[in-house]
C-alpha cells in the first residue's frame, strides 16, 4: 500500500511524518570577515554567484547595478547574479564586514531570492530579522581560532549556511508573490548543469553562441526561448553565465602552483594558451601570470 507520495506504507502503521526529499546542488565560495581602514575599495565587478554582505562595524558605500547605497552595522546587502556593484569604505574611519559567494540550483530558493526587492535591507528590518541568527553564527564561525579546513569546522560552516538558506527561502509578502513558476526555473538549472558540464569536459574554447545552441537542441527548446527563461532565472544570458563559469575555474585551477599556464589553459579546452591568456585578460584585465602572482 502506498501513501499520496508514492512511498511504500507498512501494514500497521498508525502515523507517519515524513521530510521531504532534497536534491540540489550547492557551492559556497570565499565566506571571509574582514577588517579595512578608510582607504580600502573594491572595484566594479559583475559575477555569477548570490553574493550576501553585512557590515560590522563602521560603514560602507556600496553601488549595485547603478544605485548607491551606505550600509551601516547590521545592514544587509544582497547582490544577484549579473548584478554590476563595487564597494568602499567610508572616509571617516576603519570598517569591518561579512560576506560570503553562494550558487544553488534549488528553483524555489532562486525564485524567493530573485523575488526580493533590490539593494540593502537595514537592520530592523523583516528579513534582517529573519536571517540575523544565522548571519551571526557565520560570523562566529569566521572569528573562531579552530583548524578551518577540518571535516568539523566544514560541517559546522556548512550547517550555519543552510540555516541562512532557509531562513531567505521562507515565503513572506516580500517574496510569495514574485517567485518565479517551478518548470521555468527547473529548464535554468538544466541549461546551467549543461553549461557546467560542458565547461568542467574542457569545452570552454570556441564560439559561445554555438556552445549554447547545441544545449538548447539537446533540452528540445530554442535558443531564445532557453535564452528567455535563464534569463529569468539566473539574471543573466546562458552566454554570460558560461563566461563567468570559466572564469570561476580559470581562477580556482590558477590557486594550484603545481599546475602551468599551458596545462590549465589545456584543462579548459584551449589548444593556444595564447589565447586562454588573451581571454583572461579581457574578463579581469590581468594576465593569468599576473593574476596568480
Amino acid at each position: 500500500m502506498e501513501d499520496r507520495s508514492g512511498r511504500m506504507r507498512l501494514a500497521g502503521t498508525k502515523e507517519l511524518h515524513i521530510l521531504p526529499d532534497v536534491r540540489t546542488t550547492f557551492q559556497l565560495f570565499a565566506p571571509h570577515l574582514r577588517r579595512v581602514d578608510a582607504s580600502w575599495s573594491y572595484p566594479a565587478h559583475a559575477h555569477a554567484m548570490f553574493e550576501l554582505n553585512v557590515v560590522m562595524e563602521g560603514a560602507q558605500r556600496i553601488e549595485i547595478d547603478g544605485r548607491p547605497f551606505v550600509q551601516r552595522p547590521g545592514d544587509i546587502a544582497i547582490v544577484r547574479p549579473g548584478e554590476r556593484h563595487a564597494a568602499m569604505a567610508e572616509p571617516d574611519g576603519p570598517m569591518a564586514y561579512f560576506c560570503l559567494h553562494f550558487q544553488a540550483d534549488d528553483p524555489l530558493l532562486r525564485g524567493a531570492l530573485r523575488a526580493l526587492d533590490r539593494g540593502v535591507y537595514p537592520r530592523g528590518s523583516a528579513l534582517e530579522r529573519r536571517i540575523g541568527p544565522a548571519l551571526a553564527r557565520l560570523v562566529e564561525l569566521a572569528l573562531g581560532d579552530g583548524d578551518e579546513q577540518s571535516a568539523a569546522a566544514r560541517m559546522r560552516t556548512l550547517s550555519a549556511v543552510y540555516a541562512l538558506l532557509a531562513a531567505l527561502s521562507e515565503e513572506t509578502p516580500e517574496t510569495g508573490r514574485n517567485a518565479s513558476p517551478e518548470a521555468a526555473a527547473r529548464l535554468a538549472e538544466r541549461i546551467a548543469a549543461r553549461i557546467e558540464r560542458s565547461v568542467a569536459s574542457g569545452g570552454a574554447d570556441g564560439p559561445a553562441d554555438a556552445a549554447i545552441l547545441r544545449i538548447a537542441e539537446s533540452l528540445g527548446y530554442s535558443a531564445s526561448h532557453c535564452a528567455r527563461v535563464f534569463r529569468e532565472a539566473y539574471g543573466m544570458s546562458p552566454r554570460a553565465y558560461r563566461s563567468a563559469v570559466v572564469l570561476r575555474e580559470a581562477k580556482l585551477l590558477l590557486l594550484d602552483p603545481l599546475l602551468t599556464i599551458e596545462s590549465i589553459a589545456a584543462k579548459l579546452g584551449y589548444d593556444d594558451p595564447a589565447a586562454f591568456s588573451k581571454q583572461f585578460r579581457r574578463w579581469t584585465g590581468m594576465s593569468p601570470r599576473e593574476y596568480r602572482s
